[in-house]
């Protein structure tokens, strides 16, 4: 094999408008990906086609029936030839030294998990990029996989373009495929769970597309989906006391917010809406983030006008 030792997977539902620039984002990396598999999982508006037109040889396209991201997800998996499997959604992209970055970090450890960074954000519906990151990742990382894992199960600050050895994925069982959101904090998770380490690329390495009304819309899907994973951890595995304590205590917070979201939570669910009615006044006032007036200089080396960017 050669010197290139990744694959990359990419789940892609009706994205014929975006996943030539994801592709593209992938094959252009400072060291060359071995190669970039898109599972159209049951597209209806030419996702193949858009596909089929990308004239490089490393491009495998792959079709199934729609299951979701996690099955998509786990067919690309099957089909990698790679040393190691990176992720990377139909609508986002990479910078250009991602892969170099993921197999610098990779090839460190004795004992690699998944190697991560952080993304921009490019928000599709006013053209920007936003002054904040994807994922508010903690740098540096709390210092070991105990610690490290206290801190994932308090929030999750791993962007989806994780970086997982394909040995780690048949360890663990790759996704969940029962699970439709939050299937990416899940398997961090299990990653950590059954021992391997966790690698922080530094920086921002990808750049997250925002859609407009996306937060907004997935809200409570997201909290459900968290809850799920939460309670599909078992306490019996976790690795210390102080652990299963952490997992015990996100549960019973989980539950309690996905109650106050869902309305079932009497003058709590009322102030929450209440404080959701203010926050988008304040956004419509421009008041929750700030935007740069031109994208950062490396998004405008790599990408030189980012709005133009498919039909972004």
């Amino acid at each position: 094999m050669s010197s290139a030792r990744l694959s990359v997977v990419i789940p892609a539902y009706n994205a014929a408008a975006t996943v030539r620039s994801a592709v593209s984002s992938a094959l252009e990396q400072t060291r060359p990906v071995l190669e970039v598999i898109v599972v159209d999982d049951g597209s209806t508006d030419g996702t193949s086609a858009v596909v089929n037109a990308i004239d490089d040889p490393r491009v495998r396209l792959v079709s199934r029936t729609n299951g979701g991201p996690s099955a998509a997800r786990n067919t690309g998996i099957a089909q990698a030839r790679g040393e190691w499997v990176a992720f990377l959604d139909s609508d986002d992209l990479w910078m250009p030294r991602y892969a170099e970055r993921a197999a610098a970090a990779l090839t460190a450890s004795a004992n690699p998990g998944f190697a991560y960074t952080d993304a921009y954000v490019f928000d599709a519906g006013r053209g920007q990029v936003r002054r904040g990151t994807a994922m508010d990742a903690i740098d540096p990382p709390p210092p070991d996989r105990e610690s490290f894992l206290i801190a994932l199960l308090r929030r999750n600050f791993i962007f989806t373009s994780a970086t997982v050895p394909a040995t780690v994925l048949a360890a663990v069982g790759g996704y969940d495929e029962t699970l439709t959101l939050s299937e990416e904090y899940d398997l961090w998770l299990r990653i950590l769970v059954a021992g391997f380490d966790p690698l922080w690329m530094g920086g921002l390495l990808a750049i997250y597309r925002l859609h407009p009304g996306q937060a907004s819309h997935q809200a409570l899907g997201l909290m459900q989906g968290s809850q799920r994973v939460y309670h599909g951890l078992r306490a019996e595995d976790m690795p210390s006391a102080a652990v299963r304590q952490a997992l015990l205590a996100r549960r019973a917070s989980s539950d309690r917010e996905v109650a106050i979201v869902a309305g079932a939570a009497g003058w709590a669910s009322r102030a929450r809406r209440g404080r959701h009615v203010l926050g988008r006044i304040r956004k419509w006032a421009g008041l929750t983030h700030s935007w740069y007036a031109e994208p950062p200089a490396e998004i405008a080396d790599a990408f030189g006008d980012l709005r133009s960017v498919d039909h972004a």
